[in-house]
């Protein structure tokens, strides 16, 4: 591709993402997977161009579309211009480029400076603000910059760890070790793991660190019952399973049939075979989940959220987010909480989660429950992150190099002891 070429092609990927945020469409990752499937012409260098300028944009996204109203091709120049790359050079109006820059966009551009309000200089929505200055006080800044960079490909070691090692030396793979988790590898560049034999053979997952320490302080043990009332493609059970040596069972949750699907394929790949899923639906959900009612040693709960502590990853979610979707997720985390705690039995624990770092998603959330529920314990995490209530765990970016992860584990009382 020309280089002109590769410009129209970021104003189109800007022009679907700006669709999809307002339709609430597929994720940025997907479209530009899909534009790249149906033009094999691209080469390797066309994609890494195409891509990184478009998620440029998106981490400038308030900013360039308060300011231009959303155009998508004021919003491609403005980004050119301000990384210092002349937008006259691509906008030509010669095959295959953009229209050539009208004297309107010249003067347009010429008014343009770098972003001024805080907001926009870190990219997140405005009605958010209070939330996050909450949450973060005086690492504030660094916290946000933190959650506007990019997120390095962290992976799960399932087993034979010494072959694992052995594979990425041998492949001159750089990579870390995880702070926080044993299991966790951190590369230092991204890259395409689908097709290495210790991802096909399942020695390894992609997870993130923060999701890996979550699963560590559910405290899990061979035989034991567990469900997983959100489990998605099931990351969490398949870390699960590794700590119950797979020994027990893991009933696994989701209203998505084609996540639990994922998980089947991932399950046999890591050789675990201690898993039964089931599809949630509205007209089955209640009869299901009472066949458990107070059976469970464990209960993982990682609800839906707002995903902000995953802006690094999902950049464009930020500007998904809306007062009104937050509201309903913080309903829906304590439907799900009631729902956890039905199936938990005496003893047992329910460790609630989310990839959050607002409060009223995850401290308050657990304020609520302990007021609402009298048999309800919190069992301390004796990890410290930047969490504001004692017992519990938030971690995020700038504190601890992970995404934005808060954990709670709540054990149930048997009440009439405590009576007694």
């Amino acid at each position: 591709m020309l280089p002109s070429a590769r410009i129209e092609a970021v104003i189109e990927l800007t022009a679907k993402v700006a669709h999809s945020l307002k339709e609430n469409g597929p994720a940025a990752d997907v479209l530009v997977r899909q534009y790249f499937s149906s033009r094999r012409y691209a080469g390797s260098k066309d994609r890494r161009r195409v891509t990184n300028l478009v998620y440029d944009i998106i981490r400038r996204w308030g900013f360039l579309n308060d300011i231009t109203s959303g155009d998508p091709c004021l919003m491609v120049m403005v980004e050119l211009k301000l990384s210092d790359d002349d937008p006259k050079k691509y906008f030509t109006g010669e095959t295959h480029a953009p229209d050539k820059i009208t004297s309107q966009e010249e003067r347009f551009l010429e008014t343009v400076v770098s972003e001024s309000e805080e907001h926009h200089r870190l990219n997140y929505p405005k009605w958010l603000e209070e939330n996050l200055k909450e949450r973060f006080s005086e690492k504030f800044v660094q916290e946000m910059n933190a959650l506007n960079e990019r997120a390095p490909l962290t992976l799960r070691i399932a087993s034979d760890a010494p072959k694992i090692i052995e594979y990425l030396v041998d492949k001159e793979i750089q990579y870390e070790k995880g702070v926080h988790a044993n299991s966790a590898i951190i590369l230092k560049d991204q890259v395409q793991i689908r097709d290495w034999p210790i991802y096909r053979n399942g020695l390894v997952e992609i997870q993130d660190e923060a999701a890996q320490l979550a699963v560590k302080y559910v405290e899990l043990k061979p035989g034991q019952q567990v469900m997983d009332l959100c489990a998605g493609a099931g990351g969490k059970s398949l870390a699960a399973a590794g700590y119950m040596k797979n020994k027990g069972q893991i009933y696994a949750f989701d209203i998505s049939e084609n996540r639990l699907k994922d998980l089947k394929v991932r399950a046999k790949r890591s050789k675990h075979h201690i898993f039964q899923s089931f599809v949630l639906t509205s007209k089955n959900r209640g009869a299901k989940l009472a066949e458990y009612k107070e059976k469970m040693d464990r209960v993982i709960l990682d609800v839906p959220c707002s995903g902000s502590g995953t802006w690094r990853r999902n950049p464009e979610n930020r500007w998904r987010l809306t007062p009104e979707s937050l509201d309903e997720y913080i309903a829906i985390q304590k439907s799900l909480m009631a729902e956890a705690w039905d199936a938990i039995k005496v003893g047992g624990r329910v460790a609630y989660m989310t990839c959050s770092v607002l409060k009223n998603e995850n401290e308050n959330q657990i304020e609520w429950f302990l007021n609402e529920y009298k048999n309800a314990k919190l069992i301390p995490i004796r990890k410290q992150g930047i969490e504001q209530l004692e017992g519990t765990l938030q971690l995020s970016p700038f504190s601890r190099g992970t995404d934005g992860f808060f954990v709670a584990i709540l054990e149930k009382q048997d009440i009439k002891t405590q009576t007694d």
